[in-house]
């Protein structure tokens, strides 16, 4: 058996590989075709493996990484070597920690930009003899607005190109990751972001990362069987993956097993021994004669993950499998142009920005806590941008500012956490000019000085390589042009948990903290023309203008926003459609964008497919969502779509 469990890896050499690729040909390689197509031909090829090879594929290996690695689980698809299909691994983070946020992302509102995210991390991933990735951003199961986004059509977008870039380069992307199973419906939003995601990326998968396998492990993934695979002709897996052992006990084993078939699991992996494994020993006994698995659910299992491995360009293109070695850290050669596009200017008073230091007056800069190294970053990068600035001394939790503080006219404040409140408010009621950079990814924090402080970034987690870019953007060097992908609430969000973000505010007509699309510029000032709402079938096509006013170029993210048509039962309004542009002083711009179905109506379970219904409804354009500054209405008659994924999505 090829795998870490076994202790051995498979490679053919010569001209025993030659012969293996060419029985890999007989067996399982056609011509390439359309999605339906490959659906349609996985089925009976995973019926010619043997019902040992099947298991083998539907089982992942779960091992931990060997030293330095810490926190981490290397896991391995054995693959079926006589079939051609090659073992794949993974590295997933164990535990509650580590789960990286994808706002920073999703703060650009850059398709192309996420794309070539995903292709940088798939040369990264390979060269470390790997070739499956989880993608978060959306997923199976709910991981809370700093891993999901709050919008539909912006995660399903943004992680859709991240994983396209993956599949670019050979990399099978999952999406999901860690998020809270249990009796949890699919709520539309995250429905039609997995939708809009899997259309984008034709051979993606789904994961469920879980504590312990038990019941609902893919929350509302059970029961959506039928819109899954006979609505949306989705093919591909869904993978579910444990940090800790399925417990020893047969009718809890028993109850595992149904609750992930369910839930549409074709992978299942946990730590522990391979016979042991909820897909070893129990799924095994489960499909033998008599059971009460039918073989033929066995047959489907192993053909999605064939399906997957074969759109993702793995069982062509597979990575090297040498010897198992920790994961490296990964260096984001984009992380740059994620903190340049990505950062966003909540907050300009006094027009503090831009910054300029002079020897007499430098910019004092005040890394608070954890937040102290990127400081002297920041500081070093300052220097370079030709303004003079200087690392502030600590400042003691209690007591009296340090002279340095108390005595600045101009203070930048790097704070990672709500610990530095009470820092933020002692030295902004101090009189000086304070521009406070938040370096976290919580679109709940709330912000007690935010009346005492002139200015406000949020520049999202600090990464490796970023402290040039905020300097520019801090002195004017470069303009602000990132947006809000969540709704910052200052902790006070409505109680509709069942609607996310923008929408619970909009039905509880609350503003919150900082709407959802929100972000300035410092010297650019856009404006939108007429705008007009043509309907082309069963899609919208939406017409404006923008010009920028401003003294200097910029970059606008302009958003299109559809008002639900009375007695829907949704949120009053919801995203349909974005483009940025960049723009010179007085240039013009004349956009058109395509509003599919997905995004005008509803999913019908019942008819499996999008609908929506006759009525009235108001296309709005602006530059965030509580600044809607240009409407139209438009009359819509009753609109069906089918709810097959597209064979991949350009707009």
């Amino acid at each position: 058996m090829a795998g870490i469990a076994g202790g051995r890896t498979w490679r053919l050499h010569g001209q025993w590989r030659r012969v293996a690729l060419l029985a890999a040909l007989s067996l399982l390689v056609v011509p390439h075709a359309g999605a339906a197509d490959r659906a349609a031909r996985a089925t009976p090829l995973a019926a010619r493996l043997t019902q040992a090879e099947k298991l083998m594929l539907v089982r992942a290996d779960v091992v931990p990484a060997p030293a330095p690695a810490e926190g981490v689980s290397i896991v391995t698809l054995p693959g079926v070597p006589r079939a051609g299909l090659p073992a794949l691994r993974m590295a997933m983070v164990d535990g509650e920690a580590g789960q990286s946020s994808p706002l920073a992302l999703m703060a650009t509102w850059d398709r192309d930009l996420a794309r070539r995210v995903g292709q940088a991390q798939a040369r990264a991933i390979r060269a470390g003899g790997r070739a499956i990735a989880a993608v978060g951003g959306i997923g199976p199961l709910p991981a809370g607005r700093a891993y999901d986004g709050e919008d539909p059509l912006l995660a399903g977008r943004m992680m859709g190109e991240v994983a396209s870039g993956l599949i670019s380069g050979h990399v099978l992307p999952l999406f999901g990751g860690r998020g809270r199973p249990g009796a949890d419906d699919m709520s539309e939003d995250r429905m039609l972001a997995l939708s809009i995601a899997l259309g984008q990326a034709r051979g993606a998968g789904m994961l469920c990362q879980v504590a312990t396998v038990g019941l609902r492990p893919c929350g509302g993934l059970d029961g959506m069987e039928r819109t899954l695979r006979d609505g949306w002709r989705y093919g591909g897996m869904i993978a579910l993956l444990a940090d800790h052992a399925t417990p020893d006990d047969l009718p809890a084993r028993r109850h595992a097993l149904l609750s992930a078939l369910a839930a549409g699991v074709d992978v299942e992996g946990e730590p522990g021994p391979a016979d042991t494994a909820l897909f070893g020993a129990t799924l095994r006994q489960a499909v033998m004669k008599g059971g009460f698995v039918p073989p033929v659910r066995l047959d489907h299992m192993a053909a999605h993950v064939m399906q997957s491995m074969d759109e993702a360009g793995v069982t062509e293109h597979p990575p090297p499998f040498g010897a198992l070695r920790a994961p490296t850290p990964y260096r984001d050669p984009l992380a740059e142009e994620m903190m340049a596009e990505g950062a966003v200017l909540l907050r300009n008073e006094n027009a503090v920005l831009p910054l300029a230091g002079t020897p007499a007056e430098p910019i004092l800069v005040l890394g608070a806590g954890t937040a102290r190294a990127a400081a002297q970053v920041v500081v070093d990068a300052l220097g370079r941008t030709g303004q003079a600035a200087r690392l502030a001394a600590d400042a003691p939790e209690n007591g009296p500012l340090p002279p340095d503080i108390a005595q600045a006219g101009h203070i930048v404040i790097l704070s990672a956490g709500p610990e530095d409140d009470r820092l933020i408010g002692a030295v902004a009621d101090n009189g000086g000019h304070v521009v406070v950079v938040l370096l976290s990814d919580d679109p709940d924090r709330r912000m007690p000085w935010l009346d005492l402080v002139d200015g406000l970034v949020q520049a999202w987690s600090w990464r490796d390589g970023g402290g040039d870019v905020l300097a520019d953007l801090l002195v004017g060097q470069r303009d602000f042009s990132g947006r809000l992908p969540v709704t910052f609430t200052g902790g006070m969000a409505p109680p509709q948990e069942h609607l996310a973000g923008y929408k619970a505010f909009d039905r509880a007509h609350v503003a919150p903290l900082f709407p959802f699309g929100y972000g300035l510029s410092v010297r650019a000032r856009f404006t939108y023309g007429e705008l007009k709402a043509t309907r082309d079938g069963s899609r919208l096509l939406v017409a404006f203008s923008v010009t920028n006013r401003g003294a200097a170029p910029g970059r606008d993210v302009p958003q299109i926003y559809l008002d639900q048509s009375e007695g829907s039962g949704e949120a009053p309004k919801r995203l349909v459609g974005w483009r940025p542009v960049q723009l010179a002083p007085g240039q013009t711009t004349h956009l058109t964008l395509a509003v599919d179905a997905r995004m005008l109506g509803r999913w019908n379970p019942a008819t499996l497919e999008w609908m929506v219904p006759a009525g009235d409804y108001g296309v709005s354009l602006g530059g965030h969502s509580a600044n809607l500054v240009r409407q139209v209405m438009i009359h819509l008659p009753d609109l069906h779509a089918p709810g097959a994924l597209p064979d991949g999505e350009g707009g």
